[in-house]
C-alpha cells in the first residue's frame, strides 16, 4: 500500500475515456469467486477524511472481500476524474460538485458510496473562510473584493463561498479566488499572498488557534449538511466488474459505519494522510460526518444552486450520478 502523486491528465484524455477509453493498467485484478486478491487503486485527497479509509484498511474490511487498496493522492477531485475515466484509477473520492460536472460534460461517472459531510447541526463546521485577526474582515459579505485561496477552481469552494456571501448581503462576483493545495494556505495567508483561505480541519482548527478569524462556515452558510465527499467510479467498470463494485461499495460502507462509531481510530490515522499536523491538533479536530446516507436532498440543492451561479448548464443529473434507491 502506497501514497503517490496523481498527475493531472490532459483533456485529451478526457475525451478518449469519455467514448469509453481506459485500459486495465492499474486496475483490479483477480476475483473473490476464485479466491484471488483483487489490486484496487483508490484515488483520494490528501485531507483528514482520508484517515477513516486507512481505518477500514486497518480493520480489515477490504481484505476480508479479498481486496488489496492502493492509495494515491491528488489535489481535488476534479483531477481525480480523468484518471478513474481513463482506468488507471479503479475508485475515487470527489465533492458533489466536480461530480456533477463531469456528467454534464458527458463523463459516464457513478457514485457508489457517500463519503463524508459536512455537519447537519450547530453554529460552527468541518470547513470555514478564515481571515486574519485585524483585518478587517469580520464576515461572509466583507469577502468581497478580496483574495481568497481555495483547493480547487470552479469546485465546492467556489460554489459555497460566493453563496455565502450574497446570503450576507455581499457582491459574490467581486471575491477573486487563487488555486492552491491546502497544507500551503495557512502560509499564505500569514504572508500576506491572500486575504482569505477556505480551508478543511484540521488546517481550520490549526488557524483558530493561532489567533485567526473564522469569518464564514461558507457550507453552513449554503447547504448546511452537504456530502463533501463522494465515492465514485466508471460506468465501465460498474459493467466490466459489477462484482468488484458490489464488494468495494460494501467494503467502504463497513468503514464508514465503523468511522461512525470509533473516531478515535480514525485520528490515530491522519498521520498516515498528514504526517506535518502535531498530535495536539489532531486530538482537537473535528471530524466530518460519516455514515451512509448519501443525502440526495442536499446534493439536489447543491445541483440548483451549480445552475443559478452558471456552474452548469442544465439540471443537475443527480439521478444519473446517484444509485438507484
Amino acid at each position: 500500500m502506497v501514497r503517490r502523486l496523481v498527475p493531472v491528465l490532459a483533456v485529451s484524455m478526457l475525451a478518449l475515456a469519455a467514448c469509453g477509453g481506459g485500459d486495465d493498467e492499474g486496475g483490479s485484478t483477480g476475483g473473490s469467486g476464485d479466491g484471488g486478491v483483487r489490486e484496487v487503486t483508490v484515488g483520494a485527497l490528501p485531507i483528514l477524511p482520508t484517515a477513516a479509509l486507512y481505518a477500514g484498511i486497518e480493520e480489515g474490511f477490504f481484505a476480508d472481500r479479498n481486496i488489496e487498496i492502493t492509495v494515491e493522492t491528488g489535489q481535488g477531485g476534479a483531477a481525480l476524474l480523468p484518471a478513474v475515466m481513463a482506468g488507471q484509477i479503479d475508485f475515487a473520492t470527489s465533492n458533489p460538485v466536480s461530480l456533477l460536472q463531469a456528467r454534464e460534460e458527458g463523463l459516464d461517472v457513478r457514485v457508489i458510496s457517500h463519503w463524508t459531510s459536512a455537519l447537519s447541526e450547530g453554529d460552527t463546521d468541518i470547513n470555514g473562510v478564515v481571515a486574519k485577526a485585524g483585518s478587517g474582515i469580520e464576515s461572509a459579505a466583507d469577502l468581497a473584493g478580496k483574495r481568497v485561496a481555495i483547493n480547487t477552481l470552479n469546485g465546492m469552494g467556489d460554489l459555497t463561498i460566493r453563496a455565502a456571501i450574497e446570503k450576507d448581503g455581499g457582491d459574490p462576483e467581486a471575491v477573486q479566488f487563487v488555486e492552491l493545495p491546502f497544507p500551503d494556505m495557512p502560509a499564505a495567508l500569514g504572508q500576506g499572498n491572500v486575504d482569505a483561505v477556505w480551508v478543511p480541519e484540521p488546517f481550520l482548527g490549526g488557524l483558530q488557534a493561532a489567533g485567526n478569524t473564522v469569518v464564514s462556515y461558507s457550507s453552513k452558510d449554503s447547504v448546511q449538511g452537504h456530502p463533501t465527499q463522494l465515492f465514485f467510479t466508471s460506468a465501465q467498470l460498474m459493467e466490466s466488474d459489477p462484482e468488484l463494485v458490489e464488494d468495494m461499495t460494501a467494503a467502504l460502507e463497513e468503514t464508514l459505519e465503523f468511522a461512525d462509531a470509533n473516531p478515535d481510530a480514525v485520528k490515530a490515522q491522519i498521520k498516515t494522510v498528514l504526517p506535518q499536523i502535531p498530535e495536539q491538533a489532531i486530538a482537537n479536530v473535528k471530524l466530518e460526518e460519516f455514515g451512509t446516507d448519501l443525502r440526495r436532498e442536499q446534493i439536489e440543492e447543491i445541483g440548483e444552486l451549480m445552475k443559478e451561479r452558471g456552474l452548469l448548464d442544465e439540471d443537475a443529473d443527480v439521478d444519473g450520478l446517484l444509485p438507484e434507491e
